[in-house]
């Protein structure tokens, strides 16, 4: 049980023990210093007596370290004493310092990094305890104790004053040093691109795992694995346009495990933006007598693809995987716009020019129920064909008008969103207004949306 008493002193601050802060550095300015040795400190720092005699600061650690440089003899204190354990007494300082900090401008997320770890780690509170003792939610303080669990989070955190979001997201990359260098890089340069940067790397990470799956599956079968053939090998073809060779078997497949004894049976594992798949091949299809499975058809063969088709084409799979990974991130942060009491600036107009000039997309989003808006908006659409109609309705009768006029964009914005996919980007412009539009109401585009947009005149673009 705390039992205190309270006085009032002038202490001496090179005479006090400045124990472990929340904060990292104590950001001593020269404009600060300089105020304390004018002026003194004006607002009292608060400081422990314990049992020896020793006094602790509480609060106030900036304070006491300017009035030591500044060169001040003495401070105003209060001065209170408490019978709690050392423990108890050190775990109630870090909290006392959060409160105190969090009502000051400059109380950075790295600070409050910093102070859960102490909680947890030095003093056995749960994230549970920590969030009903520093007001704070717990899914929060989970993803704060896992930076901090984390030590190249926590440094990359302190160095560059990253927030908990960016930070926490290096800690699902800490055995990556390349990823989490250019996440950092992004974090720092262009934090509006961070969210897209990490959800590439998401994917990326996803992708090869579910290649090096594969691997093993491939290896466990006893499959021999080879590189992808290159689009002109004359040797090495796919099991799915060949044939067994008797005339009986024309325009039927020849399977991985009919062809599993062939002394050519291989496979490579392809990894495309849309997903991960085994090509089963021959390696040398005429030597072990196999039939083309199209040959009579009088289909002419391609030549070699171009250096330009090549390019081309690398272009394509790496805008479409792009596109996907910007698909989640444009949602997810539709699904927060979604929330907002009101609507932003310029909504209306933007709703009144969808219903006068896009009806056809709206009606197609709402024939499905509008799924995107029900999920943006977490309704839970009753069953029939009416269901999701009679579940906005009870919504839209409960809510204020301001409310009720930003659903109205969020069902726009979620029948817009619904006709995009990875063929938007290849047609710039089609979607422009509508990428505009999340843009300046606080979206940051990503390179292959900003493709999307498109340049052309106000004049020839689509009213979308």
């Amino acid at each position: 049980m705390l039992a205190e008493g309270v006085e009032f002193a002038h202490l001496d601050p090179s005479t006090l023990i400045v124990g472990a802060n929340v904060r990292a550095d104590a950001d001593l300015t020269p404009e600060f210093i300089g105020s304390i040795k004018q002026h003194g400190v004006i607002q009292a720092i608060r400081v422990r007596r314990d049992s020896d005699g020793t006094l602790t600061v509480l609060e106030g650690q900036r304070r006491t370290l300017a009035a030591i440089e500044a060169g001040r003899a003495t401070i105003p204190a209060q001065i209170v004493t408490s019978d709690d354990d050392e423990k108890a007494r050190e775990a109630r300082r870090i909290i006392e310092q959060l409160a105190e900090n969090d009502h000051r401008t400059d109380m950075r997320d790295t600070h409050r990094t910093e102070a859960f770890r102490q909680l947890s780690l030095e003093f056995g509170l749960t994230a549970g305890q920590i969030a009903k003792r520093t007001g704070t939610k717990k899914d929060q303080v989970a993803a704060t104790l896992k930076v901090a669990e984390s030590k190249v989070a926590a440094a990359v955190q302190a160095k560059y004053d990253l927030t908990l979001d960016q930070a926490a997201v290096l800690a699902e990359f800490a055995d990556d040093p390349e990823t989490v260098k250019a996440l950092t890089a992004v974090a720092v340069e262009e934090p509006g691109r961070f969210a897209h940067q990490a959800q590439r790397a998401r994917d990326e990470r996803e992708r090869a795992e579910q290649v090096a799956a594969a691997r093993e599956a491939l290896a466990a079968e006893g499959v021999t694995e080879i590189e992808a053939p290159s689009y002109d090998d004359k040797k090495v073809r796919s099991l799915s346009q060949l044939r067994p060779t008797t005339e009986a078997d024309y325009g039927t497949d020849l399977t991985p495990e009919a062809h599993a004894e062939c002394p050519g049976h291989a496979a490579y594992v392809r990894s495309s933006w849309s997903n991960v798949s085994v090509a089963y091949v021959c390696t040398n299809w005429r030597t072990h007598g196999h039939a083309d499975k199209y040959a009579t058809t009088g289909t002419p063969k391609s030549g070699p693809m171009t250096d330009e088709q090549k390019a081309e084409r690398r272009e394509v799979i790496e805008n479409n995987k792009a596109w996907k990974s910007a698909e989640v991130v444009r949602r997810e942060w539709l699904a927060e716009f979604a929330k907002r009491t009101t609507a932003p600036k310029g909504a209306a107009e933007y709703v009144a020019r969808a219903i006068a000039t896009d009806t056809h997309t709206l009606n197609r989003s709402g024939g499905g129920g509008h799924p995107l808006a029900c999920q943006w908006l977490a309704i839970e659409r009753e069953p029939g064909y009416y269901g999701a109609e009679k579940a906005f309705t009870a919504l839209l009768a409960k809510v204020t008008p301001a409310r009720a006029q930003h659903i109205a964009l969020v069902l726009v914005l979620a029948a817009r969103e619904k006709e995009t996919g990875t063929h938007t980007w290849r047609n710039p412009g089609v979607e422009r207004d509508y990428l505009t539009a999340l843009e300046s109401w606080g979206y940051t585009l990503s390179d292959v949306e900003q493709i999307a947009r498109g340049e052309q005149d106000n004049a020839e673009r689509p009213s979308k």
